[in-house]
């Protein structure tokens, strides 16, 4: 699980390292703070993550510049080996219900889930990646979208919210 207090560290450090250098320190310090980091991973300048749950990063995985991970406690987020989360990406791992019956619309409940972005596929730039969802191994979510359902293996998707547009098989 990650450490709030050294992930608040770790987020100052990645936002004023080199763009696209110091790819060993910053696995280093993203392990320090609770994050289980692969090798060969690349992550560039500006990356965040913001919560306490669980974020693995596996073996040569890509994150562009200001990827955001929202992780609510008790959640996972999974990003496979070869995996891309292209720049200015969201991954969300939790909501707040809906309920026009209590003091306010947004219920102070939270939910947590897991998110797992498959082996060797890519998550475009600035597409969110909503909580629950799996995008299948070796897939593209187009630039832009919104992912709210599990994307199929092997699959192209965009749009918002993201729909099939064709397979790669």
């Amino acid at each position: 699980m990650i450490s709030s207090k050294k992930i608040y560290w770790v987020n100052l450090f990645l936002e004023i390292l080199p763009n696209s250098g110091c790819q060993q320190f910053k696995a280093r310090l993203l392990r320090w703070a609770g994050v289980q980091v692969g090798k060969r991973v690349e992550i560039f300048q500006g990356v965040k993550v913001q919560g306490i749950g669980e974020l693995e990063l596996g073996d040569g995985c890509f994150i562009g510049h200001e990827v955001m991970f929202m992780l609510n406690a008790g959640s996972r987020v999974i990003v496979e080996p070869e995996a891309i989360v292209g720049s200015r990406s969201t991954v969300i791992t939790g909501f707040h219900p809906i309920t026009p019956d209590g003091p306010r619309v947004l219920s102070r409940e939270g939910t947590c889930s897991t998110v797992r972005i498959g082996r060797g596929c890519s998550v475009s730039t600035q597409c969110i990646v909503l909580p629950g969802v799996t995008v299948g191994e070796m897939s593209i979510v187009g630039a832009g979208a919104t992912v709210t359902k599990d994307v199929e293996p092997y699959t192209v998707v965009g749009g918002c919210p993201a729909k099939f547009i064709r397979s790669l098989k």
